[in-house]
């Protein structure tokens, strides 16, 4: 395929348009003992491959290196998507030491761009269940800017394998155990999600009911999904007392001088927002541009939060149930606008029968990657006729490079 450029990391976190600068595996050799200590290394030759074998603590690890590079082609792949090309042979040399007591083998890239260098191990538990002919690890820039950023970062891809990638500088402490890979903000989201409503299919009726009764302010919104997923994050927010990890600043808990998001992490500093999103949507709406970008140039970092659910419409079919439940409960609780004429059904052609949440992702933007990850997107006109404050969306194919943390309900088979 041929070398064309690609998004390049430089070892200040700026980006730049090159060529790939893919070592040897006798440099990748090379550079490797050097971090990790000339007498804890040896090489080996197994089935005429050139093998670094790293030893610590009565144990030895076999490393089977490769390039990281950019997938190729013609442009047919984004300039951000890379990987780690996996040789068939890499399994022969794992069957051949797996019986052996306190030895370990690691599948392990390397990235090299000008002076950077950043490490990728591809755990191998989930490419041994392939042929492996012709396996790749796919590693994203983004895979490669966190790690230089955080010390180490770790992610799941769409088909459960495991990347972790790792600064130069910290993979020693990485291989011998000395760096964890948790973050203790994904814990709470790991705790929220494993005690929300997924894979259950909520109707309207109940969710409106639940914040009614629960005094949330937004309980008559016609989005009813995103207002309910805001109530109950806000609700496990205050349940875990947890306001100086994660607060919720809504519309109704805002200081007029804060920006318009919905979450602000208070120890690290950075704002995000949540979004409710029907999982056969190829996009969802972001926020007013003026806005993201000034909070961007403030804060560096911003998350957004996503939560994609299946969606049943409420329709004709269903005698608008959802819709009639929703205009009566206002207006049996006296909360109908006095301002506005009685309408049974509206808001009806766009009103939401019931939810079931299967997903989440947060993505992570910030100054440089931003624009890579937002489109413009057309709100039209106010009812006023005047125009509405332009809008970034959030076009959901072109996220992968910036995902950071994932979560997927899985149903059990009974």
């Amino acid at each position: 395929m041929a070398n064309i450029k690609s998004e390049q990391l430089r070892s200040d976190l700026s980006l730049e348009l090159e060529y790939d600068q893919p070592l040897s595996t006798k440099e990748m050799i090379k550079k490797l003992i050097n971090i990790l200590g000339k007498n804890n290394c040896e090489t080996t030759k197994i089935n005429n491959k050139n093998i670094l074998i790293y030893n610590h603590d009565n144990k030895k690890e076999y490393l089977l290196l490769a390039s990281i590079t950019y997938m190729g082609g013609n442009g047919q792949h984004p300039i951000y998507k890379k990987r780690m090309q996996l040789k068939k042979w890499y399994k022969d040399i794992v069957i051949l030491f797996e019986n052996k007591k306190n030895v370990n083998v690691r599948f392990i890239g390397m990235y090299h761009y000008k002076d950077n260098i950043i490490i990728s191990e591809i755990v191998k538990n989930t490419y041994l269940k392939k042929k492996m002919n012709s396996s790749a690890a796919h590693i994203y820039t983004n895979d490669l800017f966190q790690a230089m950023k955080e010390g180490i970062f770790k992610r799941v891809d769409r088909n459960k394998n495991k990347i972790v990638s790792i600064k130069y500088i910290k993979f020693k402490d990485y291989l011998d155990g000395k760096l964890s890979t948790q973050n203790e903000l994904f814990t709470l989201f790991d705790i929220f999600n494993n005690n929300f409503n997924f894979g259950n299919w909520l109707p309207a009726n109940k969710a409106i009911v639940e914040m009614y009764e629960a005094k949330w302010p937004n309980w008559k919104e016609t989005e009813w999904p995103g207002w309910y997923l805001e109530y109950k994050f806000n609700k496990f927010i205050l349940d875990y007392s947890i306001e100086n990890k994660i607060k919720y600043v809504g519309s109704s808990h805002k200081k007029a001088e804060e920006f318009d998001f919905d979450l602000w992490f208070d120890e690290e500093n950075f704002y995000g927002d949540l979004k409710a999103s029907d999982i056969s949507a190829r996009e969802a709406p972001g926020n007013d541009q003026e806005t993201f970008i000034d909070c961007i140039n403030k804060y560096d970092k911003f998350w957004y939060v996503i939560y994609e659910h299946e969606t049943i419409k409420d329709s004709k079919e269903n005698n608008y149930e959802a819709t009639r439940f929703r205009t009566n409960f206002i207006k049996n609780k006296n909360e109908w606008n006095k301002n506005k004429k009685w309408d049974e059904l509206s808001y009806h052609k766009r009103m939401k029968n019931s939810v079931k949440f299967v997903q989440m992702s947060i993505i992570e933007l910030n100054r440089i990657n931003f624009r890579d990850a937002l489109d413009d997107f057309n709100q039209g006109r106010q009812p006023s006729g005047n125009l509405r404050k332009p809008k970034f969306k959030i076009t959901k194919n072109n996220i992968d490079n910036f995902i950071v943390f994932q979560y997927e309900f899985i149903e059990l088979s009974e």
